[in-house]
């Protein structure tokens, strides 16, 4: 067997420090990143479970939302029939009287009074038409009646139907809590875990790395287990108004984080009930409604950082804990917030 040299031997060695140098860190880091892969696909795992229970409370919800739109086109048809009544009502009132003002006509006096032969046609024709007129008046009346009738007769059962439809959104609404409450406890174990990986790979990050952002640079605005559909567009207040953002369910109390570094005020408000309005570096406008609680009301943030929880406060129903998320790109009129929320996951 041949022997290295002493020189040859130290070669051989500091070689094979350098190699180690360079690989054993980079595949530290190769691990560090499929580790932090892993758990986020693990989170994202548990979205998935949350999703038939979401998936059947939006199903309830757009049944529901169906109900409520052709409640409010029924009872505008209603008001305009009523009106509608009310003018040909008032138009027979005046016929009647015209002909109780007529009396008993005497034709054979129609005759021998008129001066000329078109003074008598004129007189036959005026007495003719009015009673054509009035008979037109009473078909219309009591048509209109009858459509009267019918429209109540739909509201009522609408209503029935809103009210079966709104139990059942409620029964689903429990059913989602009930699942994201399950689910809360591996996501809560799992985001720690993920913190600690975010920290151990970049040590300087800070506090805005516990929620990094998504593809398109912005932090998703719920932290917790959660669930959403596209709502953009469903009616509210009885058709009065459209929706204009997308509600988040989540549990109540679970953290909502700035989506982009910028300032944050708090407001209250009878409809959005705790409220925060934050305005990014880059002039956009982000709107937080429903909130249980802030936790900062004023000043700067960084992105991902801690400013509300989701509650139900102001028209939101107790039992569907909420956020209601609006996007308004260069502070302007909101747009659909939903495919920029899919790509913040």
């Amino acid at each position: 067997m041949t022997r290295l040299s002493g020189t040859r031997a130290y070669k051989w060695i500091v070689a094979v420090l350098v190699v180690a140098a360079v690989i054993v860190p980079a595949a530290s880091a190769l691990a560090a990143k499929t580790q932090v892969q892993q758990l986020k696909d693990q989170l994202a795992g548990l979205r998935a479970e949350s999703k038939r229970a979401g998936d059947a409370y939006s199903k309830a919800y757009w049944a529901l939302d169906a109900t409520n739109e052709k409640l409010a086109s029924t009872n505008s048809q209603l008001a305009d029939t009523r009106g509608k009544l009310a003018k040909a009502s008032a138009r027979l009132g005046t016929h009647a009287a015209e002909m109780y003002r007529q009396g008993e006509i005497d034709y054979l006096a129609l005759l021998l009074t008129s001066d000329t032969l078109d003074d008598m046609l004129l007189r036959l024709e005026y007495v003719s038409r009015l009673g054509q007129q009035e008979a037109e008046v009473v078909g219309e009346v009591t048509a209109l009646q009858t459509d009267l009738v019918q429209r109540k007769a739909d509201i009522l059962a609408i209503k029935n139907d809103q009210s079966a439809k709104a139990k059942e959104l409620k029964k689903k609404a429990t059913a989602l809590d009930k699942k994201l409450k399950g689910v809360q406890s591996d996501y809560e174990r799992i985001q720690k875990a993920l913190d600690a990986a975010l920290k151990k790979d970049n040590p300087g990050g800070g506090s805005t790395r516990r929620y990094p952002a998504g593809p398109n640079g912005m932090v998703f605005p719920v932290q917790g287990s959660y669930y959403y559909s596209d709502t953009w567009g469903a009616s509210r207040s009885g058709g009065r108004r459209t929706h204009k953002g997308t509600d988040i369910m989540a549990r109540n109390g679970t953290p909502c984080v700035a989506v982009l570094a910028g300032t944050v005020r708090a407001k209250n408000n009878s409809l959005g009930g705790k409220t925060i309005w934050l305005t990014a570096k880059n002039g956009w406008t982000f709107y937080y409604a429903h909130l249980s609680s802030f936790v900062r009301s004023s000043g700067s943030v960084q992105a991902g950082e801690l400013i509300g929880r989701v509650g139900s406060t102001g028209n939101a129903s107790a039992s569907s804990p909420h956020l209601h998320f609006q996007i308004h790109p260069g502070g302007g009129s909101p747009v659909n917030p939903y495919p920029y929320l899919r790509k913040m996951e």
